[in-house]
């Protein structure tokens, strides 16, 4: 799309702008500039036609694409110069004869680009007019709310209905609506749709008709100040229900607070959105369950014969109704399309064995396809990127937001809203689209309501999500052989693999040359036992995420892409130090094959030249260690912008290896012994407790989770002595003793504790308070897992702000200390916990659940 095009050269070309004087890389500074102005200017256009009007829809797609054939052919024009650049090492950038037809191409492509501003001023100038008139539209309702201050009660009378597009939030408030004892009730009862593009004064109409106010007073002429005043003088004194069906917009809620009255004599306003708004009073429709699906399906298409089917067809059918995933919209489509069909098994079964029982496209006409289409075009342009590009996870993919983040980031097709940097902003988008009902989160992060951990596509938004970026030539699926080398995609930006095998073969490495401008390659085909050989003729590659496919050895073609920025791979064999090569990369994640066992408890280390890749932000690296560089007065080996570690072994954590790492926030340690050491454990455990190794080197230290693989049950005596300001701790086979629990119980900012398999050992965890200060005081999250804990005594000052409790095969655990937690504690009680009578007492609200609820740890990879 070209919104996306524009963002990636913009974002291109403020990366060239910074680049230091000295830089062997030098652009003419002046034209990049003006380019960069132009693109300013067609952001603001793409930003604004959003969504299209359906008048002019034809002739903006056909500019759009205009623009993003051109914005590509520069970026692809200036990345090639700069692979030039990097790769034959030439340190004249005006000198060379090379660089003087690139500023002769670039300057042919600036002006191409400015014709197409000029086309767009003098559009503008001609319906400035028109513009204006809008504009005095509608601050007239922003008039109307300043002069009509109506105050009352602050009690809320607001309900939201919210859910996805299809799941029957209609249907629900009209039951509701039609109820004859909520007839009753209520004095008056009215009930406007009110759409995308609302209007106040045609709403304000509607409800004066149902409030069958005097013809004088609707006229045409009538001002939404005039008419908003009426509504509220009809329906004083009165008790009244009022549904806004379809709203868009939260501010409409605020609007109609004011032009309604409040006496505090229960009225209400119902509200349906796919807007999620989390400071109101909501009810959200769920998905239907299984049973629920095929009850549904089998209502509709055996109408005739009372909903009995055969046995056969039943076992189909409910294969069937699996697949639309419990929404409703989808099922009664479907219900359509089996009415249609002949009632016989292979009927039935060729619709099962789909991937998707639907395929949703944009001209379909359907009622399910124009409601999904509707969420999708009303989304802002940078909410369209996101959303198509999360279309490049298989189906049934569960996305981790922090994964989700950083490729957005890698790819360069958003940039930083106010206040915020790019991951910020990223991750407000995830929230943007959830909120907007087009994605659905899956698992929730430990701490906060909108934190979301992982999320997916309903299979009807993914169907069109994917249809809508192949019309957008947004990216190109390879799956299936020979069909997934197509002719005609040479300008393809971005390739997914969702068959990794298919890389592997002759006729994929012919093909990809012809893609040479590709910017992604993204593997996410089942995980590969056997290594693939994987060619990468992609030069001006930014994201390569093949860490499910497996190499004998790290892929030496990599360290030639210079404008790598994510790079994920799962190799067996050592690190280049070439890698420092890749000055652009900013994450980095490296797995070993997990059937590789390490022969000795001897450290592996990264190459020394890891302290060279300045740019990195984010680091994997499962089973190596950070060397320690020398000499120790380098300033120049410092990583100012790393942020998380994970996946290191404990010998990172020296303090002249921290100190190079000033602003690290996270830190996942992963310590990995023989069955046979019994002591190895408790040696790199001991290292890593020793002094305050953390507490003086990080003030801002946010994180910190350490896994024990393989442990031996002899007991660590020595915690690491955390910095006051960490929030979240997670460990896992470290075997501390309970009694030394007080070192993390006095943290004052502790939010979130994680304990897993044996991280604190022995019968009885029972802390006595040895000072005024309450143990706990911050904690709002706890899980226990797979401990051996048999009694948990508690205090009344302890926990007093925890909020939520996981308990997870803890089976020796005889009771939990209700007397000594907070009443509203939420508990959770995880898989065949064994119950005894005392746990559920006094209010505790207990959940019984097969699996977690996102509380795992977060990022991209476990260490």
């Amino acid at each position: 799309m070209a919104f996306a095009a524009v963002v990636s050269l913009k974002q291109t070309i403020e990366r060239i702008l910074l680049l230091p004087p000295g830089s062997k890389i030098l652009l003419p500074n002046t034209e990049m500039k003006l380019i960069s102005d132009e693109l300013c200017y067609l952001q603001s256009f793409l930003e604004a036609i959003s969504p299209p009007q359906s008048s002019s829809s034809k002739s903006v797609e056909a500019f759009e694409r205009q623009i993003k054939d051109v914005v590509h052919k520069l970026e692809d024009l200036i990345d090639f110069h700069i692979s030039d650049k990097f790769l034959s090492g030439s340190g004249s950038a005006a000198d060379d004869g090379l660089t003087f037809v690139f500023s002769q191409q670039l300057l042919e492509f600036r002006q191409e680009v400015s014709s197409f501003t000029k086309i767009l001023k003098t559009k503008e100038e001609c319906d400035i007019n028109r513009q204006n008139q809008q504009q005095s539209d509608s601050s007239a309702s922003e008039t109307t709310l300043s002069r009509i201050d109506y105050g009352g009660n602050k009690k809320k009378i607001v309900g939201l209905v919210v859910g996805m597009a299809g799941i029957g939030k209609t249907i629900v408030v009209k039951q509701v609506y039609d109820d004859p004892e909520v007839k009753v009730h209520f004095d008056r009862c009215l009930y406007v749709t009110l759409g995308p593009h609302y209007q106040l004064k045609e709403t304000l109409l509607l409800l004066l008709d149902q409030l069958k106010a005097d013809n004088e007073d609707l006229r045409e002429d009538s001002s939404e100040d005039s008419l908003s005043k009426l509504v509220y003088q009809i329906l004083l004194g009165k008790r009244y229900l009022v549904v806004l069906d379809d709203v868009w917009n939260t501010h409409i809620r605020e609007e109609f607070k004011h032009y309604l009255p409040d006496e505090v004599n229960q009225s209400r306003i119902i509200i349906t959105s796919r807007m999620r708004d989390f400071d109101e009073l909501s009810m959200e429709i769920p998905l239907l369950n299984n049973v629920e699906s095929w009850n549904l399906l089998r209502d509709l298409v055996f109408t005739t014969t009372g909903g009995s089917c055969s046995p056969q067809l039943e076992k189909i059918g409910k294969e069937i109704a699996k697949k639309c995933e419990g929404l409703p919209l989808a099922i009664i489509e479907v219900g359509k399309l089996l009415r249609k069909k002949e009632k016989t098994v292979e009927e039935w079964q060729f619709i099962a064995d789909k991937e998707d029982p639907l395929t949703i496209k944009s001209d379909d006409n359907t009622p399910l396809s124009n409601a999904l289409l509707l969420s999708y075009t009303m989304l802002p342009q940078y909410l369209k990127v996101c959303f198509l590009y999360m279309s490049v996870f298989p189906k049934g993919y569960e996305i981790s937001r922090s994964k989700l983040t950083k490729l957005l980031v890698a790819e360069g097709i958003l940039e930083p809203q106010k206040n915020k940097n790019l991951e910020e902003t990223a991750d407000e988008c995830l929230n943007e689209l959830i909120s907007h009902s087009v994605v659905m989160k899956k698992k929730q992060r430990s701490r906060g309501k909108r934190t979301t951990k992982t999320c997916k596509l309903h299979f009807t938004f993914r169907n069109l999500c994917v249809n809508e970026a192949k019309s957008e030539n947004f990216f190109h699926v390879i799956n299936k052989y020979p069909d997934s080398f197509p002719e005609g995609i040479d300008s393809q930006r971005r390739l997914c693999a969702h068959n990794n095998i298919v890389l592997g073969f002759e006729q994929a490495h012919i093909w990809m040359e012809s893609v040479s401008g590709a910017r992604s390659l993204l593997c996410y085909g089942p995980k590969q036992q056997y290594p693939i050989r994987l060619y990468l003729p992609f030069r001006l590659l930014k994201v390569l995420d093949a860490v499910l496919m497996r190499f004998y050895e790290f892929p030496h073609q990599v360290v030639e892409l210079f404008h790598l920025r994510y790079l994920a791979v799962t190799s067996n064999g050592e690190i280049p130090s070439s890698i420092s090569r890749l000055s652009n990369l900013e994450i980095l994640i490296i797995h070993q094959h997990h059937r590789v066992i390490k022969s000795s408890n001897s450290p592996v280390y990264l190459p020394v030249e890891i302290w060279k890749l300045h740019k990195l932000k984010h680091l994997v690296c499962m089973g190596f260690d950070l060397p320690d560089p020398s000499p120790a007065n380098d300033d120049s080996l410092i990583l100012e912008k790393l942020l998380t570690i994970s996946g290191v072994g404990a010998h990172s954590c020296t303090k002249r290896v921290l100190t190079r790492i000033p602003n690290l926030t996270k830190l996942g340690i992963r310590i990995e012994t023989k069955d046979d050491d019994e002591t190895a454990a408790v040696e790199a455990l001991s290292f890593l407790g020793g002094g305050d190794r953390f507490a003086s080197v990080y003030e801002e230290f946010e994180s910190f989770k350490c896994v024990v693989i393989n442990p031996s049950l002899v007991r660590c005596q020595i915690v690491p002595n955390f910095p006051a300001n960490i929030s979240k701790i997670s460990l896992s086979g470290c075997g501390f003793p309970w009694e030394n629990m007080r070192a993390i119980a006095e943290l004052p900012n502790l939010r979130v504790l994680k304990l897993r398999w044996c991280a604190f050992s022995g019968p009885e965890w029972e802390m006595r308070r040895e000072n005024r200060y309450a143990l706990f005081n911050g904690l709002e999250f706890l899980l226990m897992e797979d401990l051996d804990i048999q009694q948990w005594r508690v205090e009344s000052y302890q926990f007093p702000n925890m909020n939520r409790l996981i308990i997870r095969h803890c089976y020796k655990l005889t009771a939990i200390p209700i007397f000594g937690l907070h009443y509203s504690l939420k508990i959770e009680l995880i898989s065949e916990q064994k119950l005894n009578s005392r746990w559920v007492y006094f209010g505790l609200r207990v959940k019984f659940s097969g699996d977690g609820d996102g509380d795992d740890d977060d990022g991209d990879e476990k260490p």
